[in-house]
């Protein structure tokens, strides 16, 4: 196991796969670091991909404060390099305890040269329904690193623990995806370090998996060069989901539409399937103030 956490001072636990309890590190503090999660040429090419896509038509899908995520399909190249290999498919399920993982949507996450922070957050977008009080993960997400990152080119900083039990930063936090978050100011707590936070130095070609329950946000770049990501939307159970949960799920525009054959899609394996009723359930990404998972 290896240790990290800059720039609070104290060295925190930063999990790694290779220790016995990297899941049950993952369900205790919401987050495990995978080391060479791609090969050198891996990443070389999914950063040529990324060019590519940049200059392409398409926009990108959610442009919020300091952070652009380029929507990604079930049938788009970097989704297809990531998801692969048998080995990291294998690895993701080991560290998650993952019982029938699915693959939900994906994004290219890129922080600008010279951007301020992004604010802590969490990316659950059900905080009304009861699966959000389990103590196991309803939904990950998988950050590959494209570049290195450091404090100051954006290096992701995470709070423990933050995904099973409120603490005191989630009652004066905006809205996950919210507008007014772009005006908070430097001093805000949902800017700031926080004292308990870890952050994650990694190599290009590392990656993090994360609940998406957990609080978590960036540095700020303050270097000259863009930092990108491939972030990917996981579920590690699909099947033990409620009906309510993948009925809504199933919705999600990056999966195959009615007509698009995914039989030979090297992401096929991994798409869930759900003859449920489809579902709008209300969306709510503001964590209660107070809560407990048990």
């Amino acid at each position: 196991m290896s240790f990290g956490g800059r720039p609070d001072g104290a060295r925190r636990r930063v999990h790694r796969p290779d220790a016995p309890s990297a899941s049950a590190g993952f369900l205790r503090d919401g987050y495990v670091v995978l080391e060479h999660f791609l090969a050198v040429d891996e990443t070389s090419a999914t950063r040529r991909d990324i060019e590519r896509l940049l200059v392409s038509p398409q926009a990108p899908s959610c442009e919020r404060p300091h952070n652009t995520l380029v929507a990604l399909r079930w049938n788009d190249v970097v989704v297809d390099r990531v998801l692969a290999s048998e080995t990291r498919r294998d690895r993701l399920c080991e560290v998650l305890g993952a019982e029938d993982m699915r693959w939900i949507s994906g994004y290219v996450s890129i922080k600008a040269p010279r951007s301020p922070a992004l604010w802590w957050h969490q990316d659950w977008w059900c905080w009304d329904h009861p699966v959000s009080y389990r103590r196991g993960a309803a939904q990950v997400a998988l950050l590959c690193y494209c570049t290195r990152t450091d404090a100051r080119n954006a290096a992701l900083r995470v709070l423990p623990g933050s995904h099973h039990r409120s603490i005191a930063l989630h009652a004066v936090l905006p809205e996950a995806h919210a507008r007014a978050s772009g005006g908070l100011a430097a001093s805000h707590p949902a800017m700031r370090d926080h004292p308990a936070q870890v952050t994650l130095p990694l190599e290009a070609g590392d990656a993090v998996v994360l609940d998406y329950r957990l609080l978590h946000g960036t540095h700020p770049n303050v270097s000259d060069v863009r930092r990108d990501c491939v972030l990917l939307s996981l579920t590690p159970s699909w099947h033990a989901l409620p009906a309510d949960i993948r009925g809504h799920l199933i919705r999600h525009p990056a999966l195959p539409a009615v007509g698009e054959d995914a039989l030979a899609a090297v992401t096929s394996g991994l798409l869930p399937r759900y003859d449920g009723p489809r579902r709008d359930l209300p969306l709510n990404r503001v964590a209660p103030q107070r809560f407990v998972c048990c």
